[in-house]
């Protein structure tokens, strides 16, 4: 989809202290070969706050700097991976209570870790929609948490090649005006490819943990044609989803400044890279990735605002975010840079 009159107007985040892979190694919570193929130096660890806690502070984060009137907000979309804390409870309901006020539309958005990118085609179109009614001035508000805590999740093992992190992370999608202009998205799906993470059957009712994805992707790859035919067809949404909103973007690889990619270590990176091409490790988020680990839903948010804090990229460049998330689901965006970040300003909170 091509977007006219979208806008970024903020971005947050909410990221607590590291905790080391060589500390976790010395623990005996990690293994040294895993560091070693896969050179994730650091995982963000939060002690206390619930993943919905941390997207209300990456939420105002992203509020306080930006120039959004609060009382334009029409939407929130709230993306999770995992457990937020309560039972059969809307998680966003509590970051719009707390982040915008009561009465904003709010809905949580589950596609596992492509949720926040596919949020904001969603968003776009909500936005759009609405100022076509004659509605002026509107923005949405997309956040992301996840808390990965024991004894539900391993950080550690998990998932092999890709520990996880813990954080909240928001962006802020205006029709006004903003610091970078969404130019495209375009989605690509493969539901067949669902199974791949649900494992050999059902349950009746939550299954203890330590959560364990490695065997689940196993089952799956020994029983549905071994891993190169998964792994074909998830190199094909990822690049169609790429390649639609590069054209859509009216964008060639050579016109990017940078890339958000997803988390991961590094043989994933590699073939990462190898899709994108003549794109730099440089030009990516992966130092950010490498020191952060896999935020969930989270990682395109907080890699973007790294890219631009860091000066990565600068006004006049072009971005490429890539998603993808189990599904199989794989959403891709374009962006315009078109100036730096706002300085904070005074705000007040709902209680």
């Amino acid at each position: 989809m091509q977007w006219d009159d979208i806008y970024v107007a903020g971005l947050g985040a909410y990221l607590p202290p590291a905790a080391s892979a060589e500390d976790a190694i010395a623990a005996g919570e990690y293994d040294a070969e895993e560091l070693e193929a896969n050179g994730i130096t650091s995982v963000l660890v939060e002690p206390k706050l619930a993943a919905p806690e941390m997207a209300v502070l990456a939420a105002r984060d992203a509020i306080t700097h930006s120039a959004v009137d609060v009382g334009d907000i029409r939407l929130v979309f709230h993306s999770s991976l995992w457990y937020q804390g309560v039972d059969m409870w809307p998680a966003a309901s509590y970051v719009a209570r707390f982040a915008v006020g009561d009465s904003v539309v709010a809905f949580d958005v589950q596609q596992q870790c492509n949720a926040a990118v596919g949020a904001m085609d969603l968003a776009a179109s909500r936005l759009l929609f609405e100022r076509g009614r004659g509605m002026a001035g509107g923005a949405a508000l997309l956040t992301t948490g996840d808390r990965f805590a024991m004894p539900g999740v391993d950080r550690w093992r998990t998932e092999r090649g890709l520990p996880y992190g813990d954080g909240g992370t928001a962006m802020l999608l205006s029709t006004e005006s903003g610091f970078a202009r969404l130019l495209s998205t375009y989605t690509v799906s493969d539901n067949g490819l669902e199974q791949v993470l649900r494992g050999e059957k059902f349950h009746d009712t939550y299954q203890p943990g330590p959560l364990d994805i490695t065997s689940r992707i196993a089952y799956h790859f020994a029983n549905n044609g071994g891993m190169r035919a998964s792994t074909v067809r998830l190199a094909e949404a990822v690049k169609a989803s790429v390649a639609g909103a590069l054209a859509e973007a009216k964008t060639e690889f050579g016109d990017l400044g940078g890339v958000v990619i997803p988390a991961a270590g590094r043989a994933k990176l590699d073939w990462q890279l190898s899709q994108l091409v003549g794109i730099h490790e440089e030009q990516t988020s992966w130092t950010f990735a490498r020191t952060h680990g896999h935020l969930g839903a989270g990682d395109q948010f907080a890699g973007l605002r790294h890219l631009l804090l860091e000066g990565v990229v600068k006004p006049g460049d072009r971005v490429l975010m890539v998603g993808g998330g189990a599904g199989l689901t794989a959403t891709s965006a374009v962006f315009e840079i078109l100036g730096g970040m706002p300085a904070a300003t005074e705000r007040t909170w709902p209680r």
